[in-house]
């Protein structure tokens, strides 16, 4: 029987009901989907997600913005991604949005061409480095871990603008981080989201927020920037904790968020004077990155269902 993520990032064994109302979610009509995932994506389109870059922007946070549609399958979509990021940075650079990318490797053909994939993201780097732009490699399911921190560390050797993620659910983590720290890598740190076996990963909350808290002791110890990325309070006091712990000036440690995630906790924290950045979603792909986010969610998505049935 398989798992999933509760709302602050806890594991749970989902009930019969809850199985019903995600099998239910493929059904549910795009404009209610749209409705309820508008908070957590910025739109279909660049110019959408340029006003929503400048409204955080004004509010104090910075923002890394990601177009949707990882685990594409044919060369010539790895090659439209590309091009997508490249109009993106021309975009941030000419808007001069407070704001870096961050990319899925399978969305550039990690899983069906790992050279191609190689030189479509170190184009990418090469022309944000050019711009003065930082790139987040982000970090997928377990599956992807070994080549993703492969080519971020290809990257290093040649551009100094690009970092990767380390999830703190993963049972090998702690031997990732240790190798990132003495390369005093720009890392952001997640929970992580993925289902994943439990050879694989740790299943509970304590679990994970304990190495979550090992994890960046660790990297703020070996002197990495570290993109602290939590909604979970707990982890913001642990955060904040060990920034007083290692004296870290303001710039040398940023709080991240999801789009539309405890506005109310990011306004704290930039309000005590921390940086924070928003993940920003948006992309014509929004509508399968929103059922998958509801399949991971079945609180959502019976909110979602029952709104549905309302309708009807």
């Amino acid at each position: 029987m398989g798992r999933s993520w509760g709302r602050e990032g806890v594991r749970f064994m989902p009930s019969l009901l809850d199985r019903l109302v995600v099998g239910l979610v493929p059904a549910v009509p795009k404009p209610i989907v749209r409705h309820f995932s508008r908070p957590y994506i910025a739109g279909a389109t660049i110019e959408e997600a340029t006003l929503q870059v400048r409204e955080l922007n004004a509010g104090g946070a910075m923002a890394t913005l990601d177009i949707l549609g990882e685990h594409i399958s044919r060369p010539d979509e790895a090659d439209r991604a590309l091009s997508g990021y490249l109009a993106l940075l021309d975009t941030i650079f000419a808007e001069k949005l407070d704001s870096n990318v961050s990319v899925k490797l399978t969305q550039l053909g990690m899983k069906f061409g790992l050279e191609e994939c190689s030189q479509r993201i170190d184009a990418l780097v090469a022309k944000a480095a050019g711009l003065g732009i930082f790139v987040r490699l982000d970090m997928e399911d377990s599956s992807c871990t070994d080549d993703t921190l492969a080519i971020h560390r290809r990257l290093r050797e040649r551009h100094a603008n690009v970092g990767v993620v380390i999830q703190a659910m993963l049972r090998r983590s702690m031997d990732d981080i240790a190798k990132l720290a003495a390369e005093k890598a720009n890392v952001r740190l997640c929970k992580g989201i993925y289902i994943e076996p439990r050879e694989a990963a740790y299943q509970e909350r304590a679990i994970i927020n304990r190495s979550f808290t090992a994890l960046l002791d660790m990297l703020l110890r070996g002197g990495c920037y570290v993109g602290i990325a939590t909604h979970d309070e707990q982890l913001v006091f642990e955060g904040l904790r060990l920034v007083r712990k290692h004296n870290l000036a303001r710039d040398q440690y940023e709080f991240q968020m999801l789009l539309g995630v405890d506005v109310r906790l990011r306004k704290i924290l930039i309000d005590g004077g921390h940086r924070l950045r928003v993940y920003v979603p948006f992309g014509e792909h929004w509508y399968a990155y929103s059922t998958r986010r509801l399949k991971e969610n079945p609180n959502l998505a019976d909110m979602i269902v029952r709104a549905l049935f309302r309708r009807s």
